[in-house]
């Protein structure tokens, strides 16, 4: 039992275990070193820059003892790069200090770079640096509620987990991420699919109002009235346009969500397959119902690829007839099934990090051909990475999540969003790979160079079989892939008009690297 438990926590797109180590809220500390670089001169211009500012006491050295800590909070192991230093803003104002101080330090001359950090989930080299210095807004982590807008106020740092804890105590939530680990901001500004997508949108399109700080170091709000232009581009158009410090998201009454999980023999492929595309069928009226389907290599359960499946209903529905429901008839090798707000599901859905990580995403029509054949494709990804890695160093992961054409109209209806699928008109699938591997450099090259093999094929696949989509989701990307250029000709050439605005100078495409940038779209 305690191996499908764990396993539970590691597949399921990030399912958590109790066992996993939480570190601390990050904290700067000092000392141990042969010299103080808070008085001494670190050598370092960008870092000495920002002591310039007033910001010394915020930041971080390698010669620190709480350098390696924080480094350690981010997810994979491959994403925990070493900047120069670290500088943790505790608000708006710290900010726009810290971003001034680095843009105009030495007119950008050297080869270093500026990272901007929220939770740290994302791609290696996405959301932190080597050389430069990463503005880590770890500290900004606050949330509340205004009752008289209903409007919760979001900063940028803080993890779901203590987003949806914050609002249970004002008996509201929103639509945020479904691994409590997970950071606000990055979520948010790739889209955000949460289990309440099919009610209300990609997370993105809840935003009602974002604060955000500007190269000039100017804090400006974008929303439906003020700065119109950008509250639609950061809505799924990523790290463009400036650094966002606070999200109001308009919020929701928090109830019990019914949460199904379950492990099923890969012998029942076929039935789970039929699920998914049934559900991604469905029509808006089962809007309250949310599917997640997973296939999964890990020793640690199983030799064999197993399959996880969790169904939700927001509303706390269990007896809704759905596609999936045949699929509680069948035998399950595990099943859990509750009553829980969002703020249990969270805390309860936090994988350990630790290991290093790739993944990658497609869409394709919701065709059961094109479904079933990922499932061998998968087969064969896992049979050629056992060739090269030892199978107990590997875990892999295969998701399929239904994206109804009705999901594009709402972000339509609401103000908007850069992601395009209010052009579609078709239902689709989202399907996301992974693998996982606790071993060297060398190995996570193998099962990278394997995953993008994998991928080609999917892509290839759903060409034949007229089921090819252009969309890429962002928040689940691979740093090859472009999710940008993705989203349609409008969308571009608006997030190009956008960045042209308020990013004159192109600091955020040049200066920040990290993440998916509109100026290397080709069109």
């Amino acid at each position: 039992m305690l191996k499908i438990q764990i396993a539970t926590a590691a597949l399921l797109g990030r399912l958590a275990v109790a066992l996993a180590e939480s570190l601390p809220t990050p904290s700067p500390a000092y000392g141990n070193a042969s010299y103080d670089p808070r008085t001494e001169s670190s050598g370092v211009l960008p870092c000495e820059a920002l002591k310039d500012a007033g910001l010394g006491d915020r930041l971080l050295f390698a010669t620190d003892p709480g350098y390696e800590p924080q480094i350690a909070t981010w997810f994979a192991e491959n994403a925990r790069l070493r900047p120069f230093c670290l500088v943790l803003p505790h608000n708006s104002e710290e900010v726009s200090t810290a971003l001034t101080a680095l843009v105009s330090a030495n007119d950008g001359a050297g080869d270093w770079h500026i990272a901007v950090r929220s939770g740290g989930h994302g791609a290696a080299g996405f959301s932190n640096i080597d050389r430069g210095v990463t503005i880590d807004l770890s500290m900004m982590n606050s949330t509340s509620y205004d009752q008289q807008t209903n409007l919760a106020k979001i900063e940028p740092g803080g993890r779901w987990r203590d987003v949806y804890a914050d609002l249970e105590k004002q008996g509201v939530t929103v639509a945020g991420g479904r691994d409590g680990d997970v950071g606000v901001g990055g979520f948010l500004l790739g889209g955000g699919n949460s289990f309440f997508s099919g009610r209300l949108g990609f997370g993105c399109d809840s935003v009602m109002n974002f604060e955000v700080v500007l190269v000039n170091g100017t804090i400006i709000n974008a929303n439906s009235t003020n700065n119109r232009d950008l509250w639609k581009a950061l809505k799924g158009g990523g790290s463009n346009f400036g650094i966002v410090t606070r999200f109001d998201m308009e919020a929701v009454p928090t109830r019990d969500l019914y949460y199904d999980l379950r492990f099923l023999s890969s012998n029942h492929s076929n039935a789970v397959v039929d699920a998914v595309v049934g559900f991604s069928d469905h029509d808006q009226s089962f809007a309250d119902n949310a599917l997640v389907v997973f296939y999964s290599h890990d020793t640690s359960v199983s030799p064999d690829i197993y399959i996880g499946t969790i169904y939700v209903n927001t509303v706390g529905n269990g007896n809704a007839t759905t596609a999936f429901t045949k699929v509680k008839e069948l035998p399950a090798l595990f099943n859990h099934t509750v009553l829980q707000n969002m703020a249990e599901a969270a805390n309860g859905s936090q994988l350990a990090g630790g290991t290093s990580r790739v993944g990658t995403t497609l869409t394709f029509r919701n065709n059961p051909e094109i479904l079933r054949r990922c499932v061998e494709l998968h087969e064969d990804f896992v049979q050629g990475l056992k060739r090269s890695i030892n199978p107990d160093n590997f875990a892999s992961m295969l998701f399929f999540q239904p994206i109804p054409f009705y999901m594009g109209t709402m972000g339509k209806e609401r103000g908007g969003n850069m992601l395009g699928l209010d052009a579609v008109r078709n239902n689709a699938i989202m399907w996301t790979a992974g693998v996982a591997v606790d071993s060297d450099e060398g190995a996570l090259a193998i099962a990278q160079a394997e995953l993008n093999v994998m991928t080609a094929r999917v892509k290839e696949l759903s060409r034949s079989t007229d089921g090819d989509m252009d969309f890429i989701f962002l928040n689940y990307a691979e740093a090859s892939q472009d999710p940008l250029g993705s989203y349609g000709l409008p969308n571009i050439q608006h997030m190009r008009n956008v960045a042209s605005t308020y990013d004159p100078t192109g600091i955020f495409q040049r200066r920040v690297p990290g993440g998916f940038k509109i100026s290397r779209v080709i069109t």
